[in-house]
């Protein structure tokens, strides 16, 4: 990694230390639509960024070991074989800016039909979205 990566990195890392805001949403969907979703994703990012998201992270997941007395994501979500459950997390500053970027993509002329095929995607079961706020570090 050069000198510039690593200051890139340390800034990125800067940005996640002040951040007290996520936008996550849950995917369910067919393998065969993996790479779609992930096409689709790529670009959604750099849109977000463009207007304020600090990150985004998509994360599907993988083999679950669950612990005796927890529960895992596939049966909570009804997953069968065949689909994968992905998570995308957007990290913002906080509530405010949150809002302000969420109304400057609303109205981004290259997001929409993002978002329509992202809804031809996940067509078999609803997309899961909330926001969160941090509420410590540990």
């Amino acid at each position: 990694m050069n000198q510039q990566q690593k200051s890139e990195s340390g800034k990125e890392s800067e940005k996640e230390e002040s951040s007290t805001y996520f936008h996550v949403f849950a995917y369910r969907i067919p393998k065969r639509k993996h790479d779609e979703l992930l096409s689709v994703q790529k670009k959604l990012a750099k849109i977000y960024k463009k207007h304020g998201t600090l990150n985004s992270q998509i994360l599907q997941l993988g083999k679950s070991n669950i612990f005796e007395g927890f529960s895992g994501f596939e049966k909570e979500l009804g997953t069968k074989d065949g689909e994968e459950i992905w998570i995308e997390i957007d990290t913002y500053k906080n509530a405010k800016e949150f809002a302000k970027t969420v109304t400057e993509i609303g109205t981004d002329a290259d997001a929409g039909p993002l978002w329509g095929e992202l809804s031809q995607i996940a067509t078999e079961h609803p997309i899961i979205m909330g926001e969160f706020e941090q509420l410590t570090r540990v």
